[in-house]
């Protein structure tokens, strides 16, 4: 299996298990994220970053914001910035509140990366 399939794998576990694939209008972010993620696990944090806060900037589906701001904070604390990390799962955890809809599974991801720094 290469790279790019192993990648797609994780990807795809991970939209799964957040389920930010649930709300239709999300799909039009999964292209983006995907790249995003891509862009994460090859360590380019610049360009991940430039993408997830376009997603948080324009997405209007609370559960892919926050999983935008879960992997910035992942990002983050690869790149030793807890402080910024935090803030990021703070904001995420904010925008599912804020829509109500702090019983997603990302909120768990959210809390859990927020107590354990990451």
């Amino acid at each position: 299996m290469n790279l790019s399939s192993i990648i797609k794998l994780i990807s795809f576990g991970i939209f799964f298990n957040f389920g930010a694939l649930q709300a239709v209008s999300a799909d039009d972010f999964s292209d983006k994220i995907k790249i995003a993620d891509n862009k994460l696990l090859v360590e380019q944090y610049e360009e991940a970053s430039t993408l997830y806060q376009n997603i948080i900037q324009s997405s209007d589906v609370p559960a892919v914001v926050a999983y935008a701001h879960y992997k910035l904070g992942t990002l983050y604390n690869r790149q030793n910035r807890p402080e910024k990390a935090k803030l990021e799962y703070k904001a995420g955890l904010l925008s599912l509140k804020e829509a109500d809809e702090s019983h997603h599974q990302i909120a768990k991801y959210l809390t859990r990366a927020l107590q354990t720094g990451g």
